[in-house]
């Protein structure tokens, strides 16, 4: 049976009358969500005598260690202030009553623009069970798009930009009694009407970083990522069962302008010597074997590198590690580097090529070529770092032609190396980027909610499809995108070979059989079998990635 959201994307009647349906229902959830919205749901004048923690919420973890709540929440412990971390890995329900329970002087919500309507959700629910303290949220689902945000979910306060001071500047506000509506940086809403402040504090010089409060995080759930990759997607070559990863920050902020890409701050980069202290601390605290720099951009110079290969080759352990950089940083770090690299233990470099159409390269704002990112490619292939890259369909001005041309790229990076690792998108003009910019020049939309709606409703598959701003039709950009993903797997297949594909795919299924058996024992049971289940999931890995070819 095809999947009812794959049909949907190729009957064009189904989806108008999906989108008719979901137009219904949003203009519905809407006028609820502004019936709260316009109310007051706690008495400033009691907020004083309040002695419960702030409680922030957090994403659940997968695999990755949320390092935005932990400098937050670092950030207020440091100052004296009592923080609760809560996670929507649980139902809505108990996490409202949860959230209730803990009596909080302040609520915090903060993320990306897909996870605005879920907060909006969970604010509603609050809204309904009788809240009685004030909710701020946060991130990039707010800060290009204050006034909306505020408004549609019914929240109290929103941080514009980078939240470590501004968030606390209001929680003492709100614990000393006074007014916050003058704080910098911080949007005010009262009823239906927004203020909004300027000039928001930040951290200008991050040595000033708080430390981690790796106690307010369960260890299990984020250390060991390479359980979670060996569950979910074991085809992929990059994690290992037992890498155990520690996330470092090292800079905030990207001097480049991709225009699908929300610009938040300017450049500013941490202490090598202060960050690598940070890290080595947390290697050998948490027993790990790999750091991941998850940074806006890694690598933007060749000095800086050199800087963080001097204190890896001083480590006490052996790591790997992950960096990304652009292609046309990759260009200046020459092959004798890459080596180097290599030898000190890079095993991933993530890059986005977006398009192997020089013309849209440009459009996009990427300094480089087709011919130099392939170039770019071979050299890391030789060196032995693998890449994981990205591609989009539906740039803006994008033709059949220019998609085509991806195809091309695409197809020959995976012959020149089969383990690289490719994420295919379709471009989404999300509000901050020049792209969004641009919807309001074409006069495409008129406000912050015609993009919230189309986005709500124009879900195709697991892809929403917002605006079109390519030169093809709507059915063109979803057909490609599906068609460039499945190419990329048939053209690895051939690449492996026939023989080398079944040895692969075989492993995979053994070790998600493995791990999905493992996750359904009980915590006794875990406890005794690890040792065996470490020693069978290691193996049937060796197995795997030496039929990929990996070294």
């Amino acid at each position: 049976m095809i999947p009812f959201r794959r049909t949907m994307a190729k009957i064009p009647f189904l989806r108008k009358a999906v989108s008719i349906y979901r137009e219904k229902a949003y203009s519905i959830r809407l006028m609820v969500f502004k019936k709260y919205a316009s109310r007051s749901f706690f008495d400033r004048a009691l907020l004083s005598r309040r002695k419960g923690p702030v409680v922030l919420i957090s994403h659940a973890i997968a695999f990755t260690f949320p390092l935005s709540y932990a400098y937050l929440a670092g950030f207020l412990k440091q100052k004296g202030v009592d923080v609760v971390i809560l996670f929507k890995k649980m139902d809505q329900q108990e996490l409202v009553k949860t959230i209730i329970s803990l009596k909080p002087i302040l609520v915090g919500f903060g993320s990306l623009y897909p996870e605005l309507e879920e907060i909006s959700e969970i604010i509603f629910k609050l809204n309904k069970a009788g809240r009685d303290f004030p909710i701020v949220i946060g991130g990039q689902m707010f800060s290009p798009i204050p006034d909306f945000a505020l408004k549609l979910t019914g929240a109290d306060f929103g941080v514009i930009g980078e939240g470590e001071i501004i968030l606390y500047n209001l929680v003492k506000a709100l614990q000393e009694n006074r007014d916050p509506s003058t704080i910098g940086g911080l949007a005010v809403r009262n009823k239906d009407h927004v203020s909004i402040n300027e000039n928001g504090e930040y951290i200008e010089d991050l040595a000033d970083l708080p430390a981690i409060p790796y106690e307010l995080f369960n260890v299990d759930e984020w250390l060991q990522i390479g359980r979670w990759y060996t569950r979910y997607r074991p085809q992929q070559p990059i994690w290992r069962f037992n890498d155990r990863v520690i996330n470092v920050h090292g800079g905030r902020g990207c001097p480049f302008k991709c225009n699908f890409c929300y610009h938040h701050s300017k450049p500013r980069y941490r202490d090598v010597a202060l960050m690598m202290d940070e890290a080595e601390a947390a290697l050998d605290r948490f027993d790990a074997n790999m750091l991941y720099f998850s940074d806006d951009l890694v690598i933007t110079n060749p000095p800086r590198i050199l800087e963080l290969l001097g204190r890896f080759k001083k480590l006490k352990r052996p790591i790997s590690y992950s960096v990304s950089t652009r292609f046309d940083i990759l260009e200046r770090l020459d092959d004798s580097l890459l080596q180097e690299m290599r030898a000190a233990g890079c095993r991933v470099m993530g890059l986005g090529i977006e398009s192997g159409s020089d013309r849209i390269l440009k459009v996009i704002g990427k300094n480089t070529t087709a011919e130099k990112i392939l170039k770019g490619l071979e050299r890391l292939k030789i060196a032995g770092i693998l890449p994981t890259v990205s591609l989009m369909v539906g740039q803006h001005t994008e033709t059949r032609d220019d998609v085509m041309k991806s195809f091309e790229l695409m197809r020959e990076s995976v012959r020149v190396n089969p383990l690289i690792q490719y994420a295919i998108t379709i471009t989404t003009p999300f509000p901050g980027s020049k792209l969004y910019d641009l919807l309001f020049e074409k006069k495409l939309i008129k406000s912050d909610e015609d993009f919230y709606r189309r986005y709500r409703i124009n879900r195709v598959g697991e892809w929403n499809q917002v605006f079109n701003l390519s030169a093809m039709s709507n059915q063109e950009v979803i057909e490609l995108r599906e068609e460039m993903e499945k190419s990329f797997v048939e053209e690895r297949r051939k690449a492996y070979g026939e023989e080398r594909s079944q040895t692969i795919s075989s492993v995979c299924a053994k070790q998600q059989e493995l791990a999905e058996a493992f996750d359904n024992k009980s915590p006794e049971e875990k406890a005794k079998d690890e040792a065996e289940y470490s020693a069978m999931q290691l193996k049937l890995e060796k197995e795997k990635l030496a039929a990929m070819g990996v070294r």
